[in-house]
């Protein structure tokens, strides 16, 4: 029966495969049966007649790939990295939209394309998938053809056409980020953040909430020889044709106009040939690029930072449990080997040295006095002893900082411009256990219990 409706519509309508075969010109195409089943790949259109004699052996929906290639009949699960970039002419940015919502889904891409036009860039097209989502592309022919990339801590020019499915993926993310405040602000004032969150059963707070959530845009996601649905092609799960929209059409578009039974072909420019480079497409690509470089550095930031907090919790707990295990000052023998290291004198590193037994000993419970005496005693090991009035400078300037509630700590193992640089890490067993100084003791007095009941 779908095959019939198929074959009719086909034939009713031959500018629709002229048009399928002009589009598909260097790109892999694949194509569904009725069944589910996908045909062999790779495949080819070479002409009309492909996509007739297909539908009467029960194809009912065509998928192109986002890539050009030279001949798409050598493309193979075979093929490295290297090769696929020797075949590959080039690639478009396709922001593929989809979610369960559809006005949802209609806004995104309305919010995508505005975009676009406040980045003056004018050769997009949009079509609608046939299902709950839009598909939205910039064409290979408006890229620049090379562009400047940070590979291995370098910048290199490389050729635009080998950048995909990266590049891709970089400038979706970047787009997402752009609009990722207003489709969150129309969605809460459309349906309520926690009303959107009870019927989807996300699993998350509201303050965790974000539009990406419930729309997704698969562009991040793909991978080299990823395809789409054609235009013109059938939704095989609703019977919906993947239609070409004006831009200034999609929040009044209704998918109804996209049944197989009832649309009309009405001629809207999708994918032309006769395009050329644009320099606000550079301009994406150099501000996603760039984007992307500073999200990575703020994403590692918030990650030490995490971690810098978990070890700083840590190390807090491991505090109040030595004031109560060792009932006062912790004993020099319970010093770690960094510690008794430094307390033997030491050439370099001095002043470092000084901040660390500070905030070291006085969190183990010594006393200011018992402090000034220890580093006193310590700077006449040193073969170039500091300044007394140094020393003395240090201590009230921490004993002023304490006082009004604030805390150090020592710094971190991990932290190579402490012990490492000065030369006095010399990790034993226990250290393994440890990511500050402080923490030492109290693993130290654990380990000695376990094998005293051993």
């Amino acid at each position: 029966m779908l095959k019939s409706k198929l074959l009719t519509f086909y034939k009713k309508y031959p500018e629709i495969l002229e048009e399928m075969v002009r589009i598909s010109f260097n790109r892999e195409v694949g194509y569904m049966f009725e069944s589910g089943n996908f045909g062999k790949r790779p495949y080819t259109l070479e002409n009309e007649g492909d996509i007739i004699e297909l539908v009467k052996k029960g194809v009912v929906s065509f998928h192109m790939s986002v890539e050009r290639w030279i001949n798409p009949l050598q493309l193979s699960t075979k093929l490295k990295r290297r090769e696929l970039d020797e075949l590959r002419i080039g690639w478009d940015l396709v922001i593929d939209l989809d979610s369960k919502n559809f006005e949802i889904s209609k806004y995104t891409a309305y919010l995508i394309c505005k975009f676009f036009d406040k980045s003056d860039i004018k050769n997009v097209y949009i079509k609608y998938s046939g299902g709950k989502g839009f598909h939205i592309f910039i064409p290979w022919e408006t890229f620049p053809k090379s562009i400047k990339v940070v590979k291995k801590d370098e910048v290199v020019e490389e050729k635009t056409k080998n950048l995909f499915p990266d590049l891709a993926r970089t400038v979706a993310s970047y787009i997402a980020s752009q609009i990722e405040s207003d489709l969150k602000k129309y969605i809460e004032i459309n349906y309520g953040i926690e009303d959107i969150i009870k019927e989807y059963n996300l699993e998350i707070l509201p303050e965790k909430f974000s539009p990406f959530h419930i729309v997704e845009i698969d562009t991040i996601l793909i991978s080299s020889r990823h395809l789409v649905r054609m235009p013109y092609s059938l939704n095989e799960k609703t019977n919906r044709l993947s239609i070409p929209i004006n831009k200034k059409d999609i929040l009044d578009f209704n998918p109804e106009k996209a049944d197989l039974e009832y649309y009309e072909y009405n001629e809207i420019e999708f994918l032309p040939e006769d395009l050329k480079e644009d320099k606000n497409v550079a301009k994406l690509f150099r501000k996603s690029i760039i984007w992307d470089i500073k999200n990575s550095l703020e994403k590692e930031r918030i990650k030490a930072t995490q971690i810098r907090n978990d070890i700083n919790k840590e190390v807090e707990q491991d505090i109040k449990k030595s004031k109560v295990k060792f009932k006062g000052k912790v004993p020099k023998d319970y010093f770690p080997p960094c510690i008794k290291n430094i307390l033997q004198g030491i050439e370099d590193g001095r002043k470092r040295a000084v901040f660390i037994l500070i905030n070291f000993l006085y969190n183990l419970g010594w006393s200011w006095e018992e402090i000034t005496k220890e580093l006193e005693n310590w700077n006449e090991n040193n073969p170039d002893p500091l300044k007394d009035r140094y020393i003395e400078y240090q201590i009230s300037w921490h004993k002023d900082k304490y006082s009004k509630g604030l805390k150090y700590l020592p710094p971190n193992c991990s932290n190579d411009g402490y012990y490492k640089d000065i030369g006095v890490c010399q990790p034993d067993e226990i250290c393994k256990l440890i990511k500050n100084p402080i923490s030492y003791p109290i693993k130290k007095k654990a380990f000695e219990r376990k094998y005293r009941n051993a």
